[in-house]
């Protein structure tokens, strides 16, 4: 039987976002859990108050842990409820990523929160889960390969719309950007195909960032258009 104190603290803080304290840093990040008996907290995706990602970590002899205002809730859900991004062009078939899902296999969970949403009544969803991705497509694939029942997710209150726009800042690089982690061109065209079936191309120019790739591709339909001849060049002829 565990001591009802300790469950008590670990229901209180696991999930909720903290503030931890030590005598050389402070953290913040998730709370995971607490592990008693080494007299320390487990954090997912810590920062440190030098600005450094520190991801998962367990820190040890704290002087304080603060629970922070809450923001997205954490819940436990099934992988199975849980849909990747209509969006999403990635391939993970690298063999990083193959090294990665045998560590969580054997770990038996993830060490940071994939981004969900809700959308069980979201009637533009061509699926019937409960959830669908919006961070962290890589960390959902890794444990879906895994074998994993379940996984902690930071629920976002998006709807389609905005889901994509988060989407479309994640993935595609602005003009003279980092375009470390961005998609290339040949994922872009395979996002944008896909953005283009579900959205009017009029919504889509709201995203500056896609603007161009926009563009580009009305003209070379039009270019085609003109070379199989169901359209003019504008000077009347074919």
């Amino acid at each position: 039987m565990g001591n009802p104190f300790y469950d008590d603290v670990d229901d209180t803080f696991r999930g909720v976002r903290v503030r931890v304290h030590t005598d050389e840093h402070i953290y913040e990040g998730w709370c995971g859990r607490w592990h008693y008996n080494e007299h320390g907290v487990l954090v997912y995706d810590a920062e440190r108050d030098d600005g450094e990602q520190v991801g998962a970590l367990t820190v040890s002899n704290p002087e304080t842990v603060e629970r922070l205002p809450p923001t997205d809730p954490i819940e436990e859900v099934r992988v199975t409820d849980i849909a990747p991004s209509p969006y999403t062009e990635r391939s993970m078939d690298d063999a990083d990523h193959e090294k990665f899902v045998k560590l969580t296999r054997d770990r038996g969970h993830l060490l940071t929160y994939p981004t969900v949403r809700r959308v069980a009544d979201d009637k533009q969803c061509d699926h019937n889960r409960a959830y669908e991705v919006v961070a962290g497509h890589r960390r959902f694939e890794t444990a879906r390969r895994a074998d994993l029942d379940t996984i902690a997710v930071r629920v976002a209150d998006l709807d389609a719309w905005e889901a994509v726009k988060r989407f479309v800042d994640d993935h595609v690089a602005i003009q003279g950007g980092d375009e470390r982690h961005m998609y290339g061109q040949e994922e872009i065209d395979g996002m944008l195909a896909q953005l283009r079936d579900d959205w009017a191309d009029d919504r889509l120019r709201e995203m500056g960032v896609l603007a161009p790739y926009l563009e580009e591709k009305l003209a070379s339909t039009r270019r085609e258009g003109i070379r199989q001849g169901y359209l003019t060049d504008g000077r009347g002829s074919e």
